[in-house]
């Protein structure tokens, strides 16, 4: 019995590659008119399952003595599973479309590439398993391509048409531009392969246009003559997109007016702007270098587009400085953008830096102890934050110095002592707040910073929300003001604890900015 299940295997498989009688395939006739500029391709479907259901609008079938055929397709639903052949013009067998061809297909659907010129091309559907019923479980499709001649009727419907995300559109059938209004035919609409069974009419109209919108839409329509009758087709490729917005770029990347630079090293100056969509976007963005009113130098820049949605697309410009010198100094720096509806600029001035004696970029503070809800929890404590997560993402993956009382200070000294000296040795003090911290001991600490940051204006204190609180009365009244205006992060838990998330991108915004060659200058 299992001999002859293989017999039965490559009986089939045998067929399928030798070729197979092909004279009682249920007969298609497609009609292709395309105008010059239009779109290139045509996509053929293989209507098997409109076949089995007798229900095959404009096809004749005939068997190979002029009568009806006996049709057979018994539950081919999938539609991916057919392979498709081209009959040569002039006989001979089938060749078969393979995956390598010039032809594309993809779920059933037979995309050609077809000539320019008039022409008359044959193509066979079927499925690749088949009953040995289905001896007739087939469609020919008879192509035939021709050009537009009446081009005066103008491009009323184009082959690309442009849908506006929210608002009302129509889709219109390419083929039907020159129709007259008392010629229009009943339309079979296809959307990606797909019958759009509610449309029957030329143009498809929208109350609301959507994502799902976009694609290939195949517009059919019958048209017969004395001879013979055909199925027009025309292909029209969909966007749905935003609406132009009409506003000047958005300069979003220099933030501030003047930046702090060393004599003799290198420095790179980045512009990144926000470009609202449009259409025709034709975005503009430069960097000059500008001495006076009337002395305006152009720098080369390199520009690359770093992030595009449906509403906006955001371009850096790059300019590279190979050694900063005085004249810099005396110059603005102005990055300039522009698009359809006008231009923005950001000037940025260079200042000498002064150097500081700071030794680490920032103090971390936080209660030596975790609560007993945390632990009971599983959940990262402060103590874990303050002594893995921080020197594994701030350290180890972005460069920076931290100074942690347990590891960096050598125990034995007066404590208030030794908080107040490596506060001052530091360029930022990072505080993670809970109940815990602001009911203990160590708000001494964040008590210390801000009396050291009134007279010193290099440090700067960054505030992170590990967990909610009351602020204690007995908290000094300098604290409770810091409280309301220092910056502040919020750690939202596990997924703050991500290198790349929220969390981070905050935290190093407040830290001092590291340029190319590692030098540190304040941000704020």
């Amino acid at each position: 019995m299992l001999c002859l299940g293989w017999v039965f295997l490559w009986f089939v498989a045998g067929e399928q590659t030798s070729g197979f009688n092909h004279s009682a395939c249920a007969t298609k006739n497609i009609l292709w008119i395309y105008s010059l500029g239009s779109v290139k391709d045509l996509v053929l479907f293989c209507d098997l399952q409109e076949l089995r259901k007798q229900d095959f609008s404009h096809v004749s079938q005939t068997s190979p003595t002029g009568g009806p055929a006996h049709t057979r397709c018994s539950g081919h639903e999938n539609l991916a599973a057919v392979q498709w052949y081209k009959q040569p013009q002039h006989g001979g067998p089938l060749e078969e479309i393979s995956r390598g061809s010039a032809h594309v297909q993809d779920k059933g659907v037979l995309q050609i590439v077809a000539s320019r010129e008039n022409s008359v091309s044959s193509y066979i559907c079927r499925p690749r398993i088949r009953s040995p019923q289905d001896t007739a479980c087939c469609i020919r499709t008879v192509l035939k391509v021709k050009p537009r001649r009446n081009e005066s009727c103008g491009d009323k419907a184009q082959a690309e048409q442009i849908l506006f995300l929210g608002s009302t559109g129509s889709i219109h059938c390419p083929s039907l531009s020159c129709q007259s209004d008392l010629q229009r035919p009943r339309m079979t609409w296809y959307q990606d392969g797909r019958l759009l069974r509610d449309y029957k009419e030329n143009p498809i109209e929208m109350e609301a246009i959507y994502d799902f919108h976009e694609g290939l839409y195949v517009c059919d329509y019958a048209q017969s003559d004395n001879l013979s009758s055909w199925t027009v087709r025309a292909v029209v490729r969909v966007k749905a997109i935003e609406k132009d917005i009409n506003l000047k770029p958005d300069i979003l990347d220099p933030v501030t007016d003047t930046l702090e630079v060393e004599l003799g090293k290198s420095l790179t100056l980045r512009c990144k702007v926000q470009f609202g969509f449009q259409k025709d976007l034709k975005p503009v963005i430069r960097w000059y270098a500008k001495e006076s009113p009337r002395e305006w130098e152009l720098l080369e820049s390199e520009n690359k587009s770093t992030d595009s949605t449906a509403k906006s697309k955001v371009i850096e410009a790059t300019t590279f400085l190979r050694e900063v010198t005085w004249r810099d100094l005396r110059r603005e720096f102005v990055c300039f953008a522009q698009n359809s509806i006008g231009n923005t600029t950001r000037s940025v001035q260079l200042r000498k830096k002064d150097g500081d004696t700071k030794e680490f970029d920032a103090f971390v503070s936080y209660a030596h102890w975790s609560s007993p809800e945390r632990e009971d929890t599983g959940s990262v404590s402060e103590e874990h934050l303050a002594l893995n997560l921080f020197p594994e993402v701030l350290e180890n993956r972005y460069g920076y110095s931290l100074c942690l009382l347990e590891r960096d200070v050598t125990p034995g000294g007066v404590y208030a002592d030794d908080i107040v000296s490596v506060i001052k040795r530091s360029r930022r003090g990072i505080f993670i707040l809970s109940p815990s911290y602001v009911n203990g001991p160590c708000i001494f600490e964040l008590q210390a910073a801000v009396s050291l940051a009134l007279v010193d204006q290099t440090l700067k204190l960054i505030l992170i929300k590990f967990s909610s609180f009351q602020e204690p009365d007995s908290l000094p009244e300098l604290v409770k003001k810091a409280l309301r205006v220092l910056p502040t992060v919020t750690w939202k838990g596990v997924k703050s604890a991500h290198a790349s998330s929220r969390f981070w991108m905050q935290v190093c915004y407040h830290m001092p900015v590291k340029n190319s060659s590692g030098f540190v200058f304040n941000r704020l």
